[in-house]
């Protein structure tokens, strides 16, 4: 009869022992809270390699909670600096300078990781260490109608290198109902094509006093071409994009257009019927220091807010992306660009949009604008080619409105770009 009692004395405390051990594990599994401005079909490369971390980590649970895009960017900031929002958020770079200081560094040193990633060290914390690590490097292109190409007795050897040849290629492609263009040769009404042509002059968008340099040389002649595409040549007529180039080429309007490479994927998806391809950005000149910017996509950002058993899983996270190579070419992938890791560049899908991301890419000049010098420029295009404004007038314009901005952190990127010395 005692064995029996303690033989059951043992199974009961082996019970209570394994029922504890269930309830330790319950409480180790970390709950992180995930914010993302998009669905699983628009970032499912970014869902996938959450559901890839649990995978390996059972212990770690992450809750992505969906926000609507427009909302995400104001309500992010402010809930990180109240004490509230997720442990983990998507990042951009436009929103890097109030998403820093809500953030936590990571534990890595950039000259550990310059080694196998390409400028690591863009965003840094106080004390020096990164933020974000560029994850992909992506940007401009020129997207062209196929069909239209081929209707107008078009080949790729057509395809522009320069400007010039642009202009000749619009040309062909254009059509006019009387004196109106209906469909343009080039949509160019984005405000990258204003910038991105002032840098391939060899000309800074600031000078060393943080000062905008629109009102330069370089500027005025962007703006007298610009003119010329619209009431000279007529190739263009920036009211049918209306600074949205990508949508005068949705609805057939316009045959080439100065877009982004993250748009390959959209028009894939919005029109299947949709016959395009992509080519490298025409140059000014063959020795242009800078062909367009590259943008890029991030890693997550860490709360400020997080214990220290959370940050220890973030980082681990962070790590774990950053060395899985199909997750880091699946996420170059999705947004038509090139991995930020060394190793990877050129192993990234054969398709017509990052091949040309990979013919520019050691002339695209990493640059985060601030938001109002991209607001500036697009007016100030406007206000040249819709409002016929002087072009002295328009700039007088931007000029004055900048006065005010801080533009030092396009100094920064630009004193730090590969090709430095040859921007004046």
């Amino acid at each position: 009869m005692k064995k029996v009692l303690l033989l059951m004395g043992l199974v009961l405390m082996m019970t209570v022992v394994m029922f504890a051990g269930s309830v330790a594990a319950a409480e180790e599994a970390e709950e992180i809270t995930v914010w993302i401005p998009g669905d699983e079909v628009e970032y499912s490369f970014f869902y996938k390699m959450f559901e890839e971390y649990e995978k390996v980590n059972e212990n770690v649970d992450f809750k992505i909670e969906q926000q609507p895009w427009g909302d995400y960017w104001t309500k992010l900031p402010l809930e990180l600096q109240s004490g509230r929002g997720p442990e983990l958020f998507m990042t951009h770079t436009a929103y890097s300078d109030v998403l820093l200081p809500n953030s936590k560094e990571l534990p890595f040193e950039v000259s550990e990781l310059e080694e196998n990633f390409n400028n690591p060290g863009i965003f840094l914390g106080e004390n020096g260490r990164p933020v974000f690590i560029p994850l992909v490097y992506y940007g401009a292109v020129m997207y062209y109608n196929v069909d239209h190409w081929q209707e107008a007795g078009l080949t790729e050897a057509d395809i522009p290198a320069t400007w010039d040849e642009l202009e000749e290629v619009a040309q062909k492609l254009t059509v006019y109902d009387g004196d109106k263009v209906v469909r343009s040769g080039f949509d160019y009404s984005t405000w990258y094509t204003l910038a991105d042509l002032i840098y391939q002059q060899g000309q800074g968008l600031v000078d060393e006093n943080g000062e905008t340099t629109i009102d330069s040389e370089a500027g005025i002649n962007v703006l007298e071409r610009i003119k010329k595409w619209e009431d000279d040549l007529r190739i263009s007529d920036f009211t049918l994009g209306n600074g949205s180039p990508e949508d005068s080429f949705l609805r057939y309007q316009s045959s080439i257009i100065y877009g982004h490479a993250w748009m390959a994927n959209w028009f894939a998806s919005t029109d299947e019927e949709l016959n395009f391809k992509a080519f490298p950005i025409p140059v000014w000149s063959e020795d242009a220091p800078v062909i367009t910017r590259a943008d890029m996509e991030l890693t997550f950002g860490i709360s400020k807010n997080v214990n220290d058993k959370q940050y220890e899983v973030l980082v681990d996270f962070t790590e774990f992306v950053l060395n899985n190579d199909q997750i880091m070419l699946d996420i170059a992938n999705g947004f038509s660009g090139v991995s930020s890791r060394k190793d990877l560049v050129g192993k990234g899908d054969d398709t017509s949009t990052i091949n040309a991301i990979n013919a520019q890419m050691d002339k695209m000049i990493p640059m985060v604008f601030p938001r109002e010098y991209e607001t500036v420029i697009r007016q100030t295009m406007e206000e040249v080619a819709v409002m016929d404004l002087p072009i002295e007038d328009a700039l007088s314009n931007a000029v004055q409105q900048l006065s005010l901005s801080d533009l030092t952190s396009v100094n920064y990127y630009e004193n730090n770009y590969e090709h430095a010395e040859e921007i004046k």
